[in-house]
């Protein structure tokens, strides 16, 4: 029981809110965000493709040095990031109840 109650607990810390309504929102936001993808042929990582390719013409557009500077910059935060955040989750989840 007290298990239960610890992992009831961590799953609130984790979504932010109660894990199954968090869990419902998340799927039925999946499925019209995919089927707005399918209707229009996008898959996920051409939609992503597209983003960068525009994010990196707006940097091109303001300038070539000072785009390649936030560009290189954003590069490195995305990278970090897909680092930083999987271990910070971890930590987040394994450390949280020591805090209390």
């Amino acid at each position: 029981m007290a298990d239960e109650k610890l992992t009831d607990r961590l799953a609130e810390r984790v979504t932010g809110g109660q894990p199954r309504r968090t869990l419902i929102q998340l799927t039925i936001a999946s499925v019209i965000v995919g089927a707005f993808l399918a209707f229009w042929g996008v898959s996920p990582g051409e939609f992503w493709s597209g983003i960068f390719d525009f994010v990196k013409g707006v940097f091109g557009w303001l300038g070539d040095s000072v785009g390649e500077i936030v560009l290189n910059l954003a590069t490195y935060l995305l990278f970090g990031a897909a680092i930083v955040v999987p271990v910070w989750l971890v930590l987040r989840i394994i450390n949280g109840e020591r805090r209390r």
